[in-house]
């Protein structure tokens, strides 16, 4: 779980954290949000970790008969992500290696946003894994460290990489279908922007790598909680991290799905002098769906988590509604990542006559096709 824990200048003797006043009988009395002997704990939804919330309703959960039914459903969810990601990323990056899409510039920020989506789902599953069995292993400094420092910092990059490639993505889309660039020019711009966002994503989470500790859980005794213990001076990280994972993607793919949307209606009005805006709308919109899906699905995924965190005041974890609502939503982000061929292969024509080449689609045609010769055969007997 991760708690902030700020340094700030003491006065009381009891060294109360995070605006905590000291009463008479020397304890702290915790502004809202906040609780512990000290003060020294969040219990505000909007700063805690995914992980963390889902480490809190577990083991707040009541056990019948030693089931405990937050902690199974969570595994199931996050497990069936992960099978539906790799499925899904399995049968993109076959799609994507095909000659003629990977020479593109979309193909590669394609590549790299299915080969991200693998290791951001993997290493959130085992994050929950660490998150579940962390205090048994937390003898071994290695198992600390991994647990701590490197899992949550690569789940965390390697989303925001994600994210940041989507949106180089959907740009890419503007450019193609607004300003007429060549699909197949030269590939290197697309490839030192995305080292660009690789190294930003990474950069962003520096203080997770160095200022998270495994300290001793102090609700529930003989357990462990990764803390986030940092100076003030990095607060605007996380503050910068939300806007490049949240606010930056799902503002560019909303302008980039409307610029391509009012140029194409333009066009069209234009060569065929018609005048039936609404319906050249929509028309295109079915027509064109591999520009549209991606950004739909962004903006999905991130508007409810984006909203949560705009509002102002406490969101207390300790209201059970409260917080699965969070966890709802936190886990919705990671459905562009788990629907990788859905969002980028299957709305695009020519992509899927390139996943029919490839061999998951010639075993897939072939198994359907035999299953639909044969239930016409028997249908005609």
């Amino acid at each position: 779980m991760i708690d902030h824990l700020n340094e700030r200048t003491m006065n009381c003797s009891n060294n109360c954290l995070n605006n905590g006043v000291c009463s008479i009988n020397n304890t702290c009395i915790c502004a809202t949000c906040f609780i512990g002997s000290f003060c020294e704990r969040s219990v505000n939804a909007r700063q805690n970790s995914l992980m963390a919330l889902i480490f809190w309703d577990i083991q707040q959960a009541d056990t019948m008969n030693g089931f405990n039914w937050p902690k199974f459903i969570y595994v199931f969810v996050i497990a069936f992500i992960l099978v539906l990601s790799l499925i899904n990323n399995i049968l993109s990056f076959q799609t994507l290696m095909r000659y003629e899409i990977r020479q593109s510039n979309c193909g590669v920020y394609q590549i790299l946003f299915s080969l991200a989506s693998i290791i951001t789902v993997i290493a959130m599953q085992l994050r929950l894994m660490t998150t579940l069995w962390f205090d048994y292993l937390t003898e071994a400094y290695v198992y600390r460290y991994i647990a701590c420092n490197i899992l949550p910092v690569i789940e965390k990059a390697m989303g925001n990489f994600c994210m940041g490639i989507g949106t180089l993505l959907a740009i890419e889309f503007v450019l193609l279908e607004c300003f007429n660039l060549d699909l197949y020019r030269s590939r290197w711009l697309s490839v030192i922007l995305s080292i660009i966002v690789f190294l930003a994503a990474f950069s962003l989470r520096i203080n997770v790598f160095i200022y998270r500790r495994p300290l001793p859980n102090p609700n529930w005794s003989g357990s462990y909680l990764c803390k986030y213990i940092h100076p003030l001076q990095f607060e605007y990280l996380d503050k910068i991290y939300f806007i490049f994972q949240f606010i930056i993607p799902t503002t560019i793919h909303f302008i980039a799905s409307f610029c391509i949307l009012i140029s194409i209606t333009e066009r069209v009005s234009f060569v065929f002098n018609r005048h039936d805006y609404i319906r050249i709308f929509l028309e295109e919109c079915l027509k064109r769906k591999h520009f549209f899906v991606p950004a739909f699905f962004i903006i999905l995924s991130n508007t409810p988590i984006l909203i949560l965190h705009l509002k102002d005041g406490c969101e207390d974890i300790r209201d059970l509604s409260i917080l699965r609502r969070h966890v709802a939503f936190g886990i919705l982000t990671y459905l562009p990542q788990a629907m990788t061929f859905a969002i980028y292969i299957y709305p695009s024509p020519s992509y899927m006559n390139c996943f029919k080449k490839s061999w998951p689609g010639r075993m897939l045609h072939k198994t359907f096709n035999g299953c639909w010769r044969k239930e016409k055969k028997n249908s005609n007997t």
